[in-house]
């Protein structure tokens, strides 16, 4: 094995690593019902790398959106 090789093996892996932890992240959200968290990990799994960083982006988006209107009722 190149240095390549294991270049390219380590990024395949940290991809697909992200992925799953994206996905993760969305199911255990409150945020979504069942059938948005099964579109969510559609699209992370079907359109690799930049399917999860939408999901991951608009999560923290409304993840942060909740916590402030969680503050405000407060």
């Amino acid at each position: 094995m190149t240095v390549t090789d294991v270049l390219i093996a380590l990024c395949l892996i940290g991809g697909i690593l992200f992925q799953i932890w994206v996905t993760l992240r969305v199911w255990r959200s409150g945020l979504y019902e069942r059938e948005q968290k099964v579109s969510q990990s559609k699209l992370i799994w079907l359109v690799p790398l930049l399917g999860a960083a939408i999901c991951f982006s608009v999560l923290q988006q409304e993840e942060k959106a909740a916590a402030s209107v969680h503050r405000v009722d407060r």
